[in-house]
């Protein structure tokens, strides 16, 4: 796997993103950059998937209704958006996003998914995972963008990180889950490395926290009785990526053209086949 690199130019010249960001973000596999979106957008996107669920569409998990999902046992989250609302790709692919993307990957961005969860109070939270590991991403990984619309913190299920933890390679699934929650929905890391110290890391609404896809992460529960954890999600690959899963096709550039020459990946990657690559 191709590690990111950063452009160190760019760094200097881009106000959205300090040196100290990108330095954190290549050292640990993540940052948090306030207000890239602005009070009245975050605004406007909270109330837009408000809205959203009430659309009847089966936009969410296994190609469910909104209204099908029972949060306490299963993600509640649209997924792709942005193939449904123009609002949804413009957002995903938000000219301050893209600029930082810029920065951290040293190239032009792409993007091949958005997500929203809705994380209601008492909702479970998600297993640690690499993104990578469903998106397939060669010969580079991928970076998330994930944007607080609510303020994220340890009680209503904020997201859980190891750091440094990006330097690793996938890591493949062995052996049977565990009951705790950092092996629910969708984990694939186990056994799960002794070494790798998971912290808590909060974000202020508005506020977007950007990591690398071989970042190993995950959210524990909603323990709230009256606040959401909602989040919106774009995960972005570079515009020197040679192949990607199928699941996350068609891909866009920052103006919204479709890229066609990436190749689409069938099977599992090195997890094999029916193990990685699926839907995120």
């Amino acid at each position: 796997m191709t590690k990111i690199q950063a452009n160190p130019d760019k760094a200097k010249q881009n106000r959205l993103v300090t040196p100290e960001q990108v330095e954190q973000f290549h050292r640990d596999g993540w940052c948090v950059v306030d207000s890239l979106f602005s009070t009245g957008e975050i605004d406007t996107i909270e109330h837009f998937f408000e809205d959203f669920k009430n659309n009847g569409l089966a936009a969410y998990d296994s190609g469910d209704k909104f209204e099908d999902i029972d949060p306490k046992k299963r993600q509640l989250r649209a997924m792709h958006p942005h193939r449904y609302s123009e609002k949804a790709k413009a957002w995903g692919l938000h000219p301050k996003v893209i600029e930082v993307l810029k920065v951290l990957f040293g190239k032009p961005p792409l993007m091949a998914q958005t997500m929203y969860y809705f994380k209601p109070p008492g909702a479970r939270g998600q297993g640690m995972h690499q993104d990578n590991f469903y998106l397939l991403a060669a010969p580079s990984t991928c970076i998330a963008a994930w944007t607080a619309i609510d303020e994220a913190n340890v009680d209503n299920g904020c997201l859980w990180g190891v750091p440094e933890s990006h330097s690793r390679e996938i890591i493949c699934p062995k052996g049977i889950p565990d009951t705790s929650w950092m092996n629910y929905g969708d984990s694939h890391v186990r056994p799960f490395p002794r070494s790798a110290k998971p912290i808590p890391i909060p974000a202020p609404r508005g506020s977007t926290m950007f990591f690398n896809g071989q970042f190993i992460h995950g959210s524990s529960r909603n323990r709230t009785k009256d606040r959401s954890r909602r989040s919106f999600i774009g995960h972005y690959v570079d515009a020197n990526t040679e192949s990607l899963s199928v699941h996350y096709h068609p891909i866009h550039d920052e103006n919204g053209n479709v890229m066609s020459r990436i190749a689409k990946t069938e099977g599992g990657g090195p997890c094999g086949d029916g193990v990685g690559g699926g839907i995120h």
